[in-house]
């Protein structure tokens, strides 16, 4: 009798405790502060009503993650990617909505898998015969440029330095301008940065995009080791998630979006 007065006290102990373990892991992030490279349309970028904030595909597509998870969701401006990617290591804020695959962030963020989507770094030429091009090696001993500021990842700036004649621009826009001038045979960079930032230029019917490109590499959301939100339920649910909307195409659809977005707001901005 006794044996099983000690069960029965031990069953009520735990089927009380297990809703409160429960609420716990869930209840202990209640809000996510979330951050990234801050000029990079059409993934993020400055809200220009209220340039604390960050716009973009990425944050939309995490609002639509933590709105599915009852979680309240700030994405906020912390500088260029080198400040944003600090302030996501150092635990000051959780999650970092850019996120490149390499040892820097390994060493310190636990990356989210699947990928938000696969940067793709493009050669853009002249719309006119050119020369023929079937891979990057194509492009050996012609002239390209690359806008400094952009990050095009180790292993391909370890091939660009031993196989590609390269130089560096301020920006894109400039180095577009050199290329119809014929003074570049190609401008490599990022797909979609690119197509946002020509279109909202009127120039990018003037150029054409190559494939395939001459490098890829991933983008993902990761969280910072030291948040206080860093927890096996958040990453698992961010995971399941991301899982769902790639699957149903959401990535695709916010980029297209956000393309559409950056135009209507650069044409405002146009004096």
């Amino acid at each position: 009798m006794r044996c099983a007065l000690l069960l029965k006290s031990a069953l009520i102990v735990l089927s009380l405790a297990a809703p409160l373990a429960a609420s716990a892991a869930v209840g202990k992030c209640e809000r996510l502060i979330a951050t990234g490279g801050a000029d990079n349309p059409p993934f993020l970028w400055r809200d220009p009503q209220n340039p604390k904030r960050l716009i973009g595909a990425n944050a939309d597509l995490l609002k639509k993650i933590t709105d599915s998870l009852d979680l309240k969701l700030e994405v906020l401006y912390a500088g260029d990617a080198g400040k944003a990617f600090e302030e996501v290591r150092s635990g000051r804020m959780d999650l970092l909505v850019d996120a490149g695959l390499n040892v820097q962030t390994l060493e310190h963020l636990d990356v989210v898998h699947p990928a938000i989507t696969s940067l793709q770094l493009v050669a853009w030429v002249r719309h006119e015969p050119g020369f023929l091009y079937a891979s990057r090696e194509d492009l050996h001993g012609r002239s390209g440029a690359y806008v400094a500021t952009m990050s095009t990842g180790e292993a391909f700036d370890h091939y660009a330095q031993n196989n590609l004649r390269l130089r560096s621009a301020t920006g894109l826009t400039e180095s577009v301008q050199q290329l119809l001038g014929g003074k570049l045979d190609y401008v490599l960079h990022e797909r979609y940065n690119a197509v946002a930032r020509l279109n909202s230029q009127g120039l990018l019917d003037d150029v054409l995009r190559l494939e395939p490109p001459v490098a890829e590499r991933s983008m993902h959301f990761a969280i910072a080791h030291d948040s206080a939100c860093n927890s096996p339920w958040l990453r698992g649910q961010l995971a399941v998630k991301m899982t769902e909307l790639r699957a149903a195409g959401v990535e695709e659809q916010l980029l297209a979006e956000n393309l559409e977005r950056w135009k209507q707001q650069s044409m405002k901005t146009k004096p």
